[in-house]
């Protein structure tokens, strides 16, 4: 399996209760879909994805728990934190004309209508009301919502992102 094939989709957090169990940040939209995936795979920080035979999930109080490969205490739970969740790319479900994968916005680059090059998204971070992209150029780390107008294109094929106004960088 090419590592780079597989996309992340969540990630583990701390334990839950003493059975094994385990808090989950699903990355999707809704998070119930991360359940809708045959074959996950884990890792930690750059290692190779291992897929997990056995992930147990249960809905609780808005959120998910999980169990994964049969850990039955809370003691190898803990050992599991920070363990990233994902799938391959090809079980992603299809994109509708001009939507794409937060995935695919990172390491793109962002310009403003005046070709004033910002940098490179580093992350995605949801905040509720909207996505922010992560930026990280030569002269500092910019925070930028996703949202019209102050995104103006975002272009796969070209590898960039248009940001609406030179202003906005004073």
């Amino acid at each position: 399996m090419e590592p780079n094939r597989i996309v992340v989709v969540g990630r583990i957090g701390s334990a839950y209760g003493i059975k094994g169990w385990t808090h989950v940040h699903s990355f999707t939209e809704p998070i119930t879909n991360l359940l809708e995936f045959e074959k996950l795979y884990g890792r930690r920080g750059d290692e190779h994805w291992e897929h997990l035979v056995s992930v147990e999930f249960q809905r609780h109080r808005g959120e998910l728990i999980a169990r994964i490969n049969g850990c039955e205490d809370r003691t190898i739970a803990e050992k599991l934190r920070n363990l990233e969740l994902g799938v391959h790319r090809d079980a992603l479900p299809p994109l509708q004309t001009d939507e794409f994968y937060w995935v695919d916005l990172i390491g793109l680059v962002v310009v403003n209508t005046e070709d004033i090059t910002l940098g490179k998204v580093s992350n995605v971070i949801e905040t509720g009301a909207s996505a922010v992209l992560d930026v990280k150029g030569e002269k500092g780390e910019y925070l930028i919502p996703c949202v019209k107008p102050v995104l103006d294109s975002v272009s796969l094929a070209e590898n960039v992102i248009v940001r609406w106004d030179a202003d906005w960088m004073a």
